[in-house]
């Protein structure tokens, strides 16, 4: 079954709080808030997701590209506003399936989604509605539903008291989809679903935890319902990232790497950061590519070479939060060249973490002197330019064979580090201390 999210409100509510960015690409708890949408979509297995996209939808396509833990990602970006039923419309052709699964791009409901989908088959459905209960449902308004999850009909905002709510998960028969009117602004909430009440149109009661992130009060919340998912992994209120240089550390150093055929992943980085990523810590490449400024390729090649990386991580059911690059030559006097810290803050801005929490694993000079700029754990790899680096008398914290050793020390610090935050909070003053090599 195709999935799709609708993703390209304007966000004018929000604005105060994010202002330079669609909704979907909002920082929440440390990660973009499209990122749990994706992350949702891919343990439900779902392979096709289209992101049906509109107001600042080339930034979505920058920072997610084609690929997302195995997901294909294709872009359906409106002109002008459509709404949602509008937007899903427009999409309709790169909709392969029979029925698609349709996601708000502004919201995040715990639902099973293949329960879900089985739940729309099972009854032989041509609109299926998610809907979950909340104390109070002046906010949203509210979804009336019989004891046998018939959708018998809708109640405008304003209403108060506890209710079922329209949770923004729908599975939908293709040919309803048809129904809509093309190239017309739409709204699924407010135009289809009160039409659609006299064909088949169900409320699958299963989402418990719901959060939505269109008010800045509401996008305030999301913070911390996302954030205790982290707490409870981990043992930690904040979410450390790991910052990797990419050449020589994620993949074979080429000198100036300029095609996508020439990238080949180091033995150990995708072990390693699939254990990074399972004990809940961000990824982040941070790299230099002067290359750019000298000529030897321009940024559409580099961004071939980015889809490449992610596509090929993507086959491993892997993803980075975010590729942060600087094109300028060493002489420019730019912050974002490594060692300076340009890169890690915009990053640490748009992902939401804490620099000096974060790990720099690299291969040079460059990369621990960034490290230590931004207050950093800094690991030297062996790899790429590691060897000659280390015998240079590069002092890093650790100094490890391959990105799989650097996570080996970067999760055991992290553990000790949520044992300290847990003996602190006891009252226990027990620290711990890194500093020396490995």
């Amino acid at each position: 079954m195709t999935a799709a999210i609708l993703a390209g409100g304007l966000g004018t509510r929000l604005r105060s709080v994010v202002a330079d960015r669609p909704k979907v690409l909002a920082p929440v708890a440390g990660r973009r808030f499209l990122a749990y949408l994706l992350d949702q979509l891919a343990d439900a297995g779902f392979a096709d997701v289209i992101l049906c996209t509109g107001y600042l939808g080339e930034q979505v396509r920058d920072a997610f590209s084609t690929r997302w833990r195995g997901l294909r990602l294709h872009y359906s970006q409106e002109a002008a506003p459509l709404g949602t039923a509008g937007a899903l419309r427009f999409a309709l052709d790169a909709i392969a399936s029979e029925q698609a699964l349709v996601l708000n791009g502004d919201s995040f409901c715990g639902v099973d989604l293949g329960a879900m989908t089985e739940f729309h088959r099972s009854n032989s459905a041509a609109a299926t509605i998610a809907v979950t209960g909340v104390p109070d449902i002046s906010r949203y308004g509210a979804v009336r539903v019989t004891a046998s999850s018939v959708v018998e009909g809708f109640v405008e905002k304003g209403s108060s008291g506890p209710g079922l709510i329209n949770a923004g998960v729908y599975t939908l028969n293709r040919k309803l989809i048809a129904s809509i009117p093309a190239h017309t602004a739409v709204s699924i909430e407010r135009d289809c679903f009160p039409q659609w009440i006299d064909k088949v149109l169900q409320g699958f009661r299963g989402g418990s935890r719901f959060v939505d992130i269109g008010t800045p009060e509401s996008f305030a919340q999301a913070q911390m319902f996302f954030a205790s998912d982290v707490e409870a992994a981990d043992g930690e209120h904040s979410r450390p990232y790991a910052l990797l240089d990419r050449d020589g550390t994620i993949n074979v150093e080429r000198n100036y790497l300029s095609d996508p055929d020439q990238l080949e992943l180091l033995p150990g980085s995708v072990e390693g950061m699939k254990k990074l990523r399972a004990a809940g810590i961000g990824l982040a490449v941070i790299s230099n590519q002067a290359g750019i400024a000298r000529g030897y390729f321009d940024l559409a090649q580099l961004e071939l070479i980015h889809d490449r990386l992610r596509a090929m991580l993507g086959d491993q059911d892997l993803a980075v939060d975010g590729v942060y690059f600087c094109p300028h030559a060493p002489d420019a006097q730019c912050s974002c060249r490594k060692p300076g810290t340009g890169m890690v803050l915009q990053a640490a801005a748009e992902l939401g973490f804490e620099p000096g929490q974060s790990f720099v694993v690299g291969d040079k000079l460059c990369d621990i002197e960034l490290g230590r700029r931004v207050g950093a754990t800094t690991l030297l790899v062996r790899t790429g330019y590691g060897r000659r680096s280390e015998a240079d008398g590069v002092n890093a914290n650790f100094t490890v064979d391959d990105l799989a050793a650097a996570a080996t020390v970067v999760l055991d610090l992290h553990r000790q580090a949520a044992a300290s935050n847990t003996a602190d909070r006891s009252g226990d003053s027990a620290r711990y201390e890194h500093d020396g090599r490995r």
